[in-house]
């Protein structure tokens, strides 16, 4: 699913912030189009599924004017 290819590439560059064009490379093997949403709803779809409360993500964080970054440990 796109939200496993996500959190591969997520996984693969820990405390690494991706931008959302690169986490689109990544993970769909395309470049970002600025105004799909589907990226962001795929986060908040993994978000779901892995943190303890998605409303407050520790291990997909956003990294505002970049993109997002996975933290293993779930350390600020």
């Amino acid at each position: 699913t796109g939200e496993f290819s996500m959190l591969k590439a997520l996984v693969r560059h820990p405390r690494q912030p991706l931008s959302r064009d690169k986490l689109a490379q990544l993970a769909r093997g395309r470049e970002f189009e600025p105004f799909d949403r589907s990226l962001d709803v795929q986060v908040s779809r993994l978000r779901k599924m892995i943190e303890p409360d998605a409303a407050q993500p520790r291990y997909i964080q956003t990294v505002w004017g970049v993109g997002y970054v996975f933290v293993p440990d779930g350390a600020p």
